[in-house]
């Protein structure tokens, strides 16, 4: 009975493991994390971007208790803040922005208090490396409206007034030449796109089905990502143009079917296609989504080829929706951000091989493929895993839980023959059993060890 217990947690380890080579992000805690300056208890709608100097840009859903407030006839609204952060966790100098001033798209000059109502995403314009946010359920038109903010100075570039034919905006995205893609989050209404001087350019669907909170785009403008979770299964849809922006799109694709998804972005080197499942996602076709799990789709190959879940975020029914991911400007760091529970961090950050290292043993001689207990076991918070390789290859080792869930690849690059020594940091893991996994050319191997705190 017992050899079956293990085996089991072995093939739960081996599934995991068909979602491919994992990019080793560790969880580096939530951000800003500094004794200087504590974020206050609001929560985030997609509306995070980091810049080409790696500050972190931050637009709250909707302002906070406790704000500075302002009378528009004989009612006082909460005054909201855009939060900008360097990436060692201190404010920019012109953080936080409350007030922005600039031409509009009639270049006629206007000035807005960031703002009375809600923040509906926020993303990087590639062209420039200016902040781009947007704000739904204004007085100006139906769609709400667009700044651009310059993320040298903090001052704004322009403001757009859209007319998408919702009272929101699903966030917006923009590709290589500053063009925006936006589309509602109800249903029913086209997804556009403007110009980079915010008139109206072509389309990208005559009409995008479902409700959804977020959008991305590939850099030439070619495929737009529509993340859309009350569709049934929830699913991805995937819109194509071989000449970019010019048209036509088409509906080409729709992918991780059965997974809902608020969060999505483009890995800036690999190009991977990053999107966040939520609580809400199911199996679908013998394929389950994992809540609280951000997954890689590789566009090339359409296969997912990494994941790892958020263990900051308690991914029960009550649990948060994660809504905003953003890649540093190297993708060596990612941000990711959640909406519904203030309680809980804002924002959560990984760095890619935290907690991590690997050690080899010059002196030991390889006698053939060999993954030894770990040491010490039980452990808290680290241990050591020794391990042999009879010839190179590609190598990865990794950590997951009991339900088959990633939570750490120690290892994944090309070894050569020989024996090393890893060091897995569960600092921050919960108390349980967790399996490790070498696998190394067609070799497979592994183990389990016991985290007591």
């Amino acid at each position: 009975m017992r050899r079956l217990f293990l085996i089991c947690l072995v093939l739960l380890a081996v599934a995991a493991v068909s979602f491919g080579q994992s990019a080793g992000y560790g969880y580096a805690g939530p951000f800003p994390d500094t004794t200087l300056f504590k974020l206050p208890p609001f929560v985030v709608n997609n509306g995070i971007g980091v810049d080409p100097e790696g500050k972190v840009w931050i637009t709250p859903y909707l302002a906070v208790a406790g704000m500075d407030s302002f009378l528009v006839d004989t009612t006082y609204f909460r005054l909201g803040q855009i939060y900008v952060f360097n990436p060692n966790g201190t404010q920019a100098s012109f953080s936080p922005i409350r007030i922005l001033t600039g031409p509009d798209q009639n270049n006629v000059t206007v000035t807005d208090t960031v703002f009375r109502r809600s923040s509906t995403g926020g993303n990087i314009n590639r062209s420039n490396g200016n902040f781009v946010g947007v704000w739904a359920n204004l007085a100006y038109k139906p769609g709400g409206l667009i700044w651009e903010i310059n993320y040298k100075t903090g001052q704004g570039v322009r403001r757009i007034l859209t007319d998408v034919t919702s009272t929101n905006i699903a966030s917006v995205a923009l590709n290589q030449d500053g063009e925006f893609y936006i589309c509602s989050v109800l249903g029913a209404s086209p997804g556009q796109i403007l110009n980079p001087d915010g008139t109206l350019g072509t389309a990208f669907a005559s009409l995008v089905p479902a409700i959804g909170r977020t959008i991305a785009v590939s850099p030439n403008g070619n495929d737009v990502y529509v993340p859309r979770f009350t569709a049934a299964p929830p699913m991805t849809y995937v819109y194509h143009s071989d000449n970019g922006s010019l048209g036509p799109y088409t509906l080409a694709d729709s992918i991780l079917l059965g997974a809902s998804v608020e969060s999505i972005a483009f890995h800036p080197v690999t190009g991977h296609v990053w999107l966040v499942a939520d609580r809400r996602s199911s199996e679908f076709n013998g394929k389950g989504w994992s809540p609280n799990t951000a997954y890689a789709y590789n566009p090339t190959t359409k296969a997912v080829v990494d994941s790892f879940t958020v263990q900051a975020w308690d991914p029960g029914a009550t649990g948060p929706l994660p809504r905003g991911i953003a890649f540093s400007p190297t993708g060596d760091t990612l941000y990711i951000a959640h909406f519904d529970v203030p309680a809980l961090p804002q924002l959560v950050r990984y760095i890619k091989g935290l907690g991590v290292s690997v050690e080899r043993d010059n002196d030991l001689v390889p006698s053939g493929y060999k993954l030894s207990q770990n040491f010490p076991n039980p452990f808290n918070p680290s241990t050591r895993i020794q391990f042999e390789l009879a010839s190179s290859g590609m190598t990865t080792l990794k950590v997951y839980d009991l339900m088959g869930r990633e939570v750490s690849t120690l290892v994944d690059k090309m070894m050569e023959a020989g024996s090393y020594t890893a060091t897995f940091d569960a600092a921050r893991l919960p108390s349980g059993t967790y399996v490790y996994v070498l696998t190394s050319g067609a070799q497979r191997l592994s183990g389990k060890m016991m985290l007591l705190k």
